[in-house]
């Protein structure tokens, strides 16, 4: 955590300094184009931060860190029959999807 923190602070510094060039009268556009990227590092570090410390706060606060390491080895099949059996590919979801529209809708009658 202290790594991340510590590239997170060499990023901050690396933005600055890069910002002080791009914002010179005779700043090239590649010193615009370092910046971006640094900007960039830079939040990738800060949401990377955010996201482990969100996953290790609420999973200590709720008890989670074993619960979801067996979600995460569970069988994939059982989602399937919670669901009622579902079918499993687009086709099958597709033509299930227009005979249920045909028998809601019932055989079209012909007007001349």
């Amino acid at each position: 955590m202290s790594e991340l923190r510590d590239q997170i602070d060499a990023a901050r510094a690396k933005v600055a300094h890069l910002r002080i060039r791009a914002e010179r009268p005779d700043a090239r556009l590649e010193d615009e184009f370092a910046l971006e990227k640094a900007r960039t590092r830079l939040l990738t570090l800060e949401l990377r931060h955010l996201k482990q410390r969100s996953t290790s706060v609420s999973s200590v606060a709720r008890g989670e860190g074993h619960r979801q390491s067996e979600r995460r080895n569970k069988p994939i099949g059982t989602n399937r029959e919670r669901n009622g059996g579902r079918p499993s590919s687009a086709r099958e979801r597709a033509e299930a999807a227009f005979s249920a529209l045909g028998q809601k809708n019932g055989p079209k009658k012909e007007t001349t």
